[in-house]
């Protein structure tokens, strides 16, 4: 499963994907800086850093969750999208095709590691090896997400 979320501080943003398995334990994570033009931008960023992650890890067919309602729609929509998330959304598509994502909108509160991770790489005190080794605080932001999937 994939969990991208973002932290922006106007253009500047972190976006963060977090990998699990089907029973919430973590298994990777990334973390990109990004200009953003807009929050639906960034989260769109994020979903092709996920897509980008099933592909490099062979894991055709995942699920990509996401808890911004139109990222998705625009995912999985056959429609034009907005100009200004044309491309971004034009690579999510192709990689939705190849590797044969499906995607999911859940709730924010089912979303916390993720954002905790863009929230603390945006204050410069994400460890480098937070997925390795991490801190009592993303673990329990693990369990906490994970419980509502088990």
């Amino acid at each position: 499963m994939k969990w991208p979320a973002i932290k922006s501080n106007g253009r500047d943003a972190k976006c963060a994907v977090v990998v699990r398995d089907s029973r919430g334990k973590l298994i990777d994570g990334r973390v990109i800086s990004a200009k953003i033009m807009s929050s639906l931008h960034g989260e769109l960023l994020a979903i092709r850093l996920a897509g980008g992650m099933i592909k490099a890890m062979g894991l055709r067919g995942a699920l990509i969750e996401s808890d911004n309602q139109t990222a998705i729609k625009l995912s999985v929509s056959e429609s034009v999208p907005p100009w200004k998330v044309m491309a971004v959304v034009g690579d999510i598509r192709k990689l939705k095709m190849e590797e044969g994502i499906s995607f999911a909108w859940i709730k924010r509160e089912t979303n916390g590691l993720a954002h905790a991770v863009a929230a603390e790489a945006m204050t410069g005190c994400l460890p480098v090896n937070w997925v390795s080794f991490p801190s009592s605080f993303v673990m329990s932001i693990v369990s906490r997400d994970a419980s509502p999937l088990l």
